[in-house]
C-alpha cells in the first residue's frame, strides 16, 4: 500500500489531481490507514497512469468517467471500449498531422529567411 504523495511523485501527478480523479469516480475511493491517510495499490497506481495518458492525449474527464465505468460493467463492454480509444487515437493522429504540417510551414519559413527573403 502506497500513500497519496508516493503515488502523486509516481505517476507524476500532484496531490490535488490524485484527490480529483478519485471524487469524480475516476479513481476508487482509497483505503485509508489508522490516521485516515489515503492509502492506494499497485492497480490503482497502473489506473492512474492510464487516466495521466488519456488526460494528455486530450480526453475529457466525463469521457474517462464513462470509460471506467464501461470497465466496471465488465468484458460485455469491450466493442464500446474499443471504440472511445480508438476515437482517441484517431482524434491524437490527427493532432500529429496538423502539427507535421505547421512545422513544414515553420521550415518553409526559415529557409526563406537563410536566402535572405524578408517575407
Amino acid at each position: 500500500m502506497f500513500t497519496i504523495g508516493h503515488v502523486a511523485k509516481e505517476v507524476g501527478l500532484n496531490i490535488g489531481a490524485v484527490r480529483f480523479y478519485e471524487s469524480r469516480g475516476l479513481l476508487e475511493p482509497a483505503a485509508r490507514d489508522e490516521n485516515n491517510n489515503r492509502l492506494y495499490t499497485n492497480h490503482e497506481i497502473k489506473w492512474l497512469i492510464f487516466i495521466k495518458c488519456l488526460r494528455e492525449t486530450g480526453m475529457s474527464v466525463q469521457e474517462i468517467k464513462k470509460y471506467r465505468d464501461l470497465v466496471n460493467v465488465g468484458t460485455s463492454t469491450l466493442p464500446e471500449r474499443i471504440e472511445l480509444i480508438q476515437n482517441q487515437k484517431q482524434k491524437l493522429l490527427d493532432e500529429i498531422e496538423e502539427k507535421k504540417s505547421q512545422l513544414i510551414h515553420l521550415d518553409n519559413k526559415l529557409e526563406r529567411y537563410f536566402r535572405g527573403e524578408n517575407y
